[in-house]
Formats: structure tokens, sequence, C-alpha cells
């Protein structure tokens, strides 16, 4: 029989092993193959790559940064504490807005030549408002997304490998230092690049951590005796009640993949837009299938402890809802692998980290310091400026992150709090992107409107209106707004404007990559949409009938607290 402490060597050479080998891995292609482009500076190479990465890198760096451990920990959570699979519009779901962002701000963006999401603002109503949206997105990362990724990695990795007596802080800074490595010192090309290779080792563990939980719970078929679990429309969910999959989440979701700096940065740093389309649309053809390493898990906690199950001599127990994802993987993979498991889930956590770091990064440099503090810096200041501003806040993380370990629900929560700092921008985004004459002073009157609104609808009770219905109404507020101050000429001019703005043209001469779009881009899109309203459509109807031929009244209606 192998020692504690042989095992413990076994995990630590694993692990330093895989670690190893994706950093050396990520050096040879960034300063071997994809070398600087010889049409771009040092500040472009450090926040877009060098506009030099290729479809497949895109679409890798796009699933690793969104799947990292706070959907893996955070949303089989939720999954386990609702008892049924409405968590799967947030994986599966997501596609739709990928498919706007592929086919609709994508070619926008690419056409005027942009690094950041917010110069789009600039270019569509002017500076003010350009800053507004860089300064939002800057408190989102700095005091909500590096954190918030550094908290749920470090909480499953004590979990997982039970490291109870190291305080959660230092955890958090182990793994923070490493990721901020990769996003300070090899910017946005390594960051893409580490993200690809540990998104091929997190596929290999999201689908095995299911299928051997599966095999311990007896199969497929012992799943689908449970039928309320596969439901992905429920009345009752704390995450996605079925209504607000048309209101608010929608609405976020397109904020998260279509404006937000640190998922779009990726595509905009494609070599074209046909590479940005093609890498946009893959992965989300990944999310739709998603929700088996990042929903099912949950699904599959709930079966086993409802069966009383014996995993290795050990009946199997989730404490918290939280934990059912490292409780699983404790339970269910072999001592050898976990070594492994912990390099691709230290990965996961390193691609949401350094993702925003190297945004939070690029926003400040080219947002704020370029613009306000010093017009006239070179790259090269522009890069160590950016550099030191991210040193600083990776302290802050590692401050912040231990502070979460007091919330219960931790991905509910996070989705709470995205929708207070994303409405106004969603506002004026949606409005750029879908009008033509409202002008830089109805979009303020837009962000002031929906920052008011989003506000004050945190004073109503969620029994009465749940927060995605909030978001979704402030929305409508913030938009009708824009509307009032972009055509109702006596109102513009009593704030000193004139009567009606001059219509927006869309500009083409900026660009710095080829805009001949993808050809196949719309077939994929059908087929995307069809095979995800498939998938939803079915598990429903799975799930209704599966209702229909329990035996006798209340055989799976077990109250909440017992299964835990």
């Amino acid at each position: 029989m192998v020692s504690s402490t042989e095992q413990l060597a076994l995990h630590i050479c694993t692990f330093l092993a895989t670690t190893g080998l994706v950093g050396l891995a990520t050096w040879v292609l960034c300063t071997r193959v994809m070398t600087e482009s010889k049409n771009t500076g040092a500040a472009d190479d450090f926040f877009a790559g060098g506009r030099s990465l290729k479809w497949y890198v895109v679409a890798g760096s796009l699933m690793l940064t969104n799947l990292s451990t706070e959907q893996l920990v955070g949303l089989n959570g939720n999954v386990y504490k609702d008892r049924n699979l409405a968590g799967i519009w947030f994986e599966a779901g997501a596609a739709i807005a990928m498919v706007l962002t592929a086919t609709v701000f994508l070619p926008r963006y690419m056409a005027l030549g942009l690094t950041t999401t917010s110069a789009y603002l600039g270019e569509r109503f002017d500076l003010c408002t350009r800053t507004m949206g860089s300064i939002l997105f800057l408190i989102f990362y700095v005091f909500l997304v590096c954190p918030f990724a550094l908290y749920t990695g470090s909480l499953a990795m004590r979990n997982i490998f039970e490291l109870h007596s190291i305080p959660l802080w230092v955890v958090s800074a182990v793994i923070g230092s490493l990721g901020a490595c990769y996003a300070l010192c090899g910017g946005l090309k390594a960051v893409a690049v580490s993200d690809c290779l540990n998104g091929i080792g997190l596929l290999i563990v999201g689908v095995w951590v299911p299928a051997a939980a599966l095999y311990q719970l007896g199969g497929v078929s012992e799943l689908f005796a449970h039928p309320d679990y596969l439901k992905p429309l429920a009345e009752h969910s704390i995450s996605a009640p079925w209504h607000v999959n048309f209101t608010g989440l929608f609405l976020t979701n397109v904020y998260y993949w279509s404006t937000n700096q640190v998922i779009v940065q990726r595509a905009l740093a494609a070599k074209s837009l046909a590479d940005g389309q093609k890498g946009v649309l893959f992965a989300a053809s990944m999310k739709v299938v998603g929700f088996v390493f990042l929903c099912l898990p949950g699904v599959i906690g709930l079966a086993l402890v409802r069966q009383g199950a014996t995993i290795g001599g050990k009946v199997f127990t989730v404490p918290h809802d939280d934990e059912v994802y490292p409780e699983l993987v404790k339970a269910v993979m072999p001592l050898w692998s976990l070594g492994f498991f912990a390099a691709v889930l230290v990965g996961s956590v390193l691609s949401s980290f350094n993702s925003a770091l190297n945004s939070a990064a690029t926003l400040f440099g080219l947002e704020i310091y370029k613009v306000y503090i010093n017009k006239d810096a070179t790259d090269k200041r522009v890069v160590f400026v950016s550099t030191m501003f991210g040193g600083g806040m990776t302290l802050a993380s590692f401050v912040i992150a231990p502070l979460f370990e007091k919330i219960d629900g931790i991905f509910s929560f996070q989705q709470h709090v995205n929708t207070v700092l994303s409405l106004p921008l969603v506002s004026i985004f949606f409005v750029g992107i879908a009008t033509s004459l409202p002008d830089a002073f109805a979009a303020k009157v837009g962000f002031a409107v929906g920052v008011v609104a989003i506000a004050a609808g945190q004073f109503v009770p969620e029994p009465i209106l749940h927060f995605f219905h909030v978001y979704f109404v402030a929305f409508v507020l913030a938009v009708s707004s824009v509307l009032i101050a972009t055509y109702i000429p006596c109102l513009r001019r009593m704030c000193g404007r004139i009567g009606r703005p001059i219509s927006y043209v869309q500009r083409t001469d900026k660009a710095v990559v080829d805009l001949m779009r993808w050809r196949p881009t719309y077939l994929l899109v059908v087929c995307l949409l069809t095979v995800l309203t498939t998938l939803i459509v079915s598990l429903q109807i799975g799930a209704l009938r599966g209702n229909g031929v329990q035996e006798g009244p209340g055989r799976w209606d077990l109250a909440a607290s017992e299964i835990r």
C-alpha cells in the first residue's frame, strides 16, 4: 500500500510536470512560432497579441477564460441546490449571445481596429462615454472577477486535497502569483496560448469526472430515474427560473460575450475577421455541450446522495452545496490522477484570473494612462505602466479573495453583482450597435438612468421580482430614456443640444486585419441554434414524461434538507 507521503510526492511531481510542460509549450509557441507581427508595435503585441491569433487559439482561449472554478464549483453548486438543470442556460444558452458576437458585434469592432470594447463607445459616442465604460469595467475586474477566480480556485484546491490547515489567502497568493507571470510578463498572446493548452487538459478532466461518477451511480439509466433533476425550464430555481431566460439572463449573456473586454479581447486579437468568427462560433458549439461537466456533476451528486451511494468504502455526502464538485472529484478520481487534476484546475483558475488581469491592465494603459495621464507616452512606457497596475491589482486580489468565504451560494452572488455593474454598459452598447441616431448626450442620459434604475431595483424583494427581471426593467428604462433624449427636440434644446442628432456612420478605414467574413458563418449559426433547441426541448419533454410515470405521489419530492 502506498503511504500518504508517497501519494503526496506523486501528486506534487505530476502537478509540477504538467504545469511545467504547459509553461514550456507556451514559451516556445509565443517566441518561436507566433512571433510579433512586423506591422504592430510593442503595445499592440502586448495588448492584442500582435493581431496574430488563429481561430483555434481564439476558441481555446474563449472557452477556458469562461470555464473556471467559478463555474465548475459555483454552477454545479447551484444545480445541486436547485435540484434541476436550470443552470444549463448559463452555459448552453450563452451560445445565442455568442452568435450575436460573431455576426453583429465583432465585425463592427474589427472594422474600427479596436483593442478595447470601451473604445467602441468612444467611436460611437464620445470620449467621456468611453471613459465611463472603461472605469466600470475596471471596477468589475478589480473587485469581483480577479478575487472571485482566486477564491473559487483556492476553495476547490483546499477541499480536494484537504489542505484545511493552510489559510485560504496563502493558496490564493500562490495561484495568483503564477497567473500574474503569464498576464504581466507575456501579454495577451501568452495568456491565450496557455489558455488553449490548459483547455485540452480541462476537457479531458471535464468529461472524465461525470463519466466516472455515472459509473459509480450505476449508469445513465439511473440518472434518468430522477426526471426532475434534468428539467431545463423550471419554475422554482435559485439560479434561473424559466421566465428569466427571455429577459435579464439573455441580456447578461450579451453583456458577457459581446461587450466584456475579458472575452472580446481574444477575438479582437484574431489575425482576421474570419478567424475571429470561426473561433467564437467553435467556442459557442462547445458551450452547447459544456453542461456535461458544468451542470451534470451537480445532478449526479444529487442522485448519489439520494441513493446513499458508497464509494471507496465511504458514504458519499455533500456538506455544503458549493462543495458538490470537489467532493465528487475526491470520490471518483483515482489517487494517481489527482496531481494532473490539480494542474488542470490551477490552469482553469489562471485562465480566468490572468485574462481579467491582462484586460484590466489593457484598459488602464490604453483608456486611462494614455488618454489622461501621459498622452505622449511611448508604447514601451504604456506597457510598463500597465504592468505595474496589474501588479498592484494582483496584490489587491490577494486581500479581497478570502472575504468571499462568508458568502453562501457564490455563483448566484456573482451573477447578482454582475447585473448591477453591467446594466449601464449593456444599455448603451445595445443602443450604439442597434441604432445610428442617438448621440453622446442621449447615451449619457441612458447611462445615468440605468445606474439609478438598477440601484433602486436592489430594494425590491426577490420573492416579488427576480433580480434578472429587475435587470430587464432597468434595461428598458435606460433604453427608453435614450430614445426620449434623442427624439424630443424641446428636451434636447433645454439641455443646450441641437434638436436632432447627426446620424452616426460606421467607419471601415481603421481596420488593421482582413475584414472578409467567414462564408459558412450563417450556416453554422442555423445548425448551432437547431442543436440547442433540440437539446432543451428533449430534456424538458423527457422530464415532463418522467414525472407522469412516477410510482406513486411524492416519489421524488424529498425536501432539500434531506439530500444534504
